[in-house]
């Protein structure tokens, strides 16, 4: 009489983990995959931003910002949360930092020079150039949190820290950093997109996606 095999309990436990463990690495590829695809930003949302200041920011919140199209940040949102299809919050002012509160601790530069120092720079009158999509995640026992932001290359951003490195020197205060900060806009984050900034990209790790214009 012939007598079927079964297979045994922990070979077929080893199975099933072996299958879930293949679709997980397919599924984080495909995420992966979906997040390289280039990002859409309209060329006219481009032109020169709006300079915003904030004399009562403290802690990473900016003291001088260049605020975006209000369309454009949802724009981009809507496409960072098709990919990502998790729960993700914005910011409240979304813009490009250009100095923290954190950074001028005890220096007596004006938030009206820093603004004058801006538009000498020529930052009310760039042309933005979106380099990258950025992508930073930190994990730890009971909590992640992770953030994706726009990465922009501007000449006019590094003139402008260089000059407020100068004025604070000149005040005593030289502890303040020209290429401590660079020229990011914070689009989404979970659980916040608080105790991010400053952000200093490294390309080769901060980058997921190209951005184009359309």
């Amino acid at each position: 009489m012939h007598m079927s095999r079964r297979t045994p309990l922990p070979v077929k436990i080893g199975i099933g983990l072996l299958v879930l463990a293949g679709i997980g690495v397919l599924f984080i590829r495909s995420l992966d995959t979906s997040r390289a695809e280039p990002f859409l930003i309209r060329g006219e949302h481009l032109a020169p931003w709006t300079l915003a200041a904030d004399a009562a920011a403290t802690g990473e919140a900016a003291l001088v910002a260049l605020a975006p199209p209000p369309e454009l940040p949802m724009r981009l949102f809507r496409q960072v949360f098709t990919r990502a299809g998790e729960s993700l919050s914005t910011p409240l002012r979304p813009g490009i930092t250009l100095v923290t509160a954190d950074e001028l601790p005890g220096v007596t530069v004006q938030v009206d020079e820093l603004v004058s120092m801006a538009r000498t720079a020529g930052l009310d009158r760039a042309r933005l150039n979106p380099r990258c999509m950025g992508y930073r995640r930190d994990s730890k026992p009971g909590a992640t949190r992770q953030v994706y932001f726009i990465v922009f290359d501007m000449p006019e951003f590094a003139a402008f820290r260089q000059a407020v490195a100068a004025r604070a020197g000149a005040q005593g205060a030289p502890t303040f950093s020209a290429a401590g900060l660079s020229p990011v806009m914070l689009l989404a984050g979970q659980p916040d997109v608080s105790g991010w900034m400053p952000i200093v990209v490294d390309a080769d790790t901060d980058c997921v996606a190209p951005v184009a214009a359309e």
